[in-house]
């Protein structure tokens, strides 16, 4: 009882910091093309993976790809900002960025109706305003790109983990299943412990070591 327990809590504490590190959010990496049908980099769903304020590089159709911060995305297009302005203070890219990180709704809310404040900055459909002096229009910072007019986006994905990751994972949880068997199991409940929490800990490491790189979110088909 006292083996199984311990194996219990020890698992728990490797799984969780395991489990955190690999909830990156984003569109997966593409190794390859598939062969017939749609290619996956022309699935439209990516686009709405990305993480809300995540900087991407857009190309249009006609024009040059430019960098963008990613905002909210659905079937028809997709909303981003222009923070490539020059007039834009350093404190309002600050402030824009974190409210795309952590209210993207304000911005499409912002192109129908309402005022949101921030700090001393502010966005409404009148523009945008630093200590209520205003700064630019509200459609140079606040984009919406059909998405029939999307060439390509290219941003951060996850791509798969490592060997490494993998093998230590497995070390760790070979670690923690050897401890039922020198604590006194029963031979069977012991090698299946080990072997379970072996396997288990190198799936958690190849989570783990899943790392975030710049990629093809989306091209269009």
């Amino acid at each position: 009882m006292k083996s199984t327990l311990s194996i219990t809590i020890i698992a728990c504490l490797i799984a969780s910091p395991l489990t955190g590190c690999a909830m990156s959010r984003g569109p997966r990496q593409i190794d390859a093309t598939l062969n017939g049908g749609t290619p996956p980099e022309s699935n439209w769903s990516r686009v709405g993976q990305l993480a809300p304020a995540a900087e991407i590089v857009i190309a249009t159709k006609g024009s040059q790809p430019g960098s963008r911060h990613f905002v909210a995305a659905d079937q028809s297009g997709l909303i981003v900002l222009n923070l490539t302005d020059p007039t834009l203070q350093g404190t309002s890219t600050r402030v824009l960025r974190d409210m795309a990180a952590n209210h993207p709704e304000y911005f499409a809310a912002v192109q129908r109706a309402g005022t949101f404040r921030q700090d001393n900055v502010r966005i409404g459909r009148d523009g945008l305003f630093v200590a209520d002096r205003k700064i630019a229009d509200l459609d140079r910072v606040v984009e919406t790109i059909a998405r029939n007019d999307v060439s390509e986006i290219r941003g951060p994905v996850v791509a798969r983990g490592s060997v490494v990751g993998t093998v230590l994972g497995g070390w760790l949880g070979f670690a923690v299943g050897v401890v039922p068997g020198l604590g006194g199991a029963p031979e069977g409940v012991a090698w299946l412990l080990l072997i379970s929490s072996t396997a288990f800990g190198g799936f958690l490491g190849f989570q783990w070591s899943s790392h975030e790189t710049e990629g093809i979110v989306y091209r269009a088909p």
